[in-house]
């Protein structure tokens, strides 16, 4: 018994060593890999490291929000919003967290805030991205699938478009964006609605829906809505709460409004979902349970 100890004993030992010795043979791998990646990349965002389109596809993000309730925006800053390449914040009062744009003092309409801000966009950062991607504070963003969308479609920043969640126009039959949901506007289709902000289609009236006013401006400086469905036909900017999205689903408004059939029974969840609405006000817990979850599982990319 006491010689098979003797044989053992050295050969756990061996073992040991030369576990050790791959295990500081890796981490020196990985720590010169590291040193060349930043010497290639010595100025790259750190969103960058995870996205390979970051520097190619440029996103403006507009943020407005009720100044008296700062809190989801203020959750928008500390998670996904560093994915954008400038985010901006629109309010009526000053924050010194946000330290948003204040175009009017004490402004809380949002159809107020969400021109202003487009405006104050284009005059100031039309020369330093290329798309403007406008939500609600209370919502959560995936910028690698926005900028994997638009890749894939092959969308350019100079072509007058803009996408999100369509609706059907019940008039004209036409497709519009449902702007709870969020929407992106491209540089050119941008610049043609700030070359003409106070043209009569634009009423600029506190109260007004923003999708149902923000759609005429765009129609009228000849600004089309495209497609922002996957490649299996399913939304990528989701229309309802991300708490109803298994329970009730779509409502008999929202289906019978959708400009793409909707099955009344599935609730079409793209794998390359870019935008999901939170429940309003977002509880600090979920929102970073959900944060957490997507960075765990992903969002995966077909």
């Amino acid at each position: 018994m006491s010689s098979l100890r003797r044989v053992y004993h050295p050969i756990l030992l061996s073992t040991i060593a030369i576990l050790g010795t791959l295990l500081i043979w890796n981490i020196y791998i990985n720590q010169q890999y590291s040193k060349q990646l930043a010497i290639k990349r010595p100025h790259t965002h750190p969103s960058m490291e995870v996205d390979e389109l970051y520097d190619a596809i440029r996103i403006f993000c507009l943020i407005p929000y009720n100044y008296k309730n700062p809190t989801a925006a203020q959750y928008v800053k500390r998670t996904w919003g560093k994915h954008c390449n400038y985010l901006v914040f629109v309010s009526g009062n000053v924050d010194a967290e946000l330290e948003p744009y204040v175009p009017v003092v004490n402004a809380t309409d949002n159809w107020t805030l969400v021109h202003r801000g487009l405006l104050y966009a284009y005059t100031y950062y039309h020369d330093k991205v290329d798309w403007f991607l406008k939500v609600e504070e209370s919502s959560f963003v995936a910028l690698e699938n926005l900028r994997y969308l638009i890749h894939r479609k092959q969308y350019k920043p100079n072509e007058a478009i803009y996408f999100g969640y369509e609706l059907k126009d019940t008039k004209t039959q036409k497709p519009y964006v449902y702007c709870k949901s969020g929407y992106v506007i491209s540089n050119e289709a941008l610049r043609l609605y700030a070359a003409d902000p106070d043209n009569e289609n634009c009423e600029h009236k506190v109260g007004i829906r923003e999708d149902l006013e923000i759609v005429h401006c765009l129609q009228h400086a000849g600004v089309a809505s495209v497609d922002s469905r996957d490649e299996w036909g399913k939304e990528t900017f989701l229309p309802i709460h991300i708490s109803h999205q298994f329970n009730e689903g779509y409502s008999p408004w929202l289906r019978n409004a959708s400009y793409h059939t909707v099955d009344a029974h599935t609730v079409p969840i793209s794998q390359s979902a870019i935008t999901f609405r939170l429940d309003y006000p977002p509880h600090m817990f979920n929102y970073y349970y959900f944060v957490y979850t997507v960075k765990l599982f992903g969002l995966p990319r077909p």
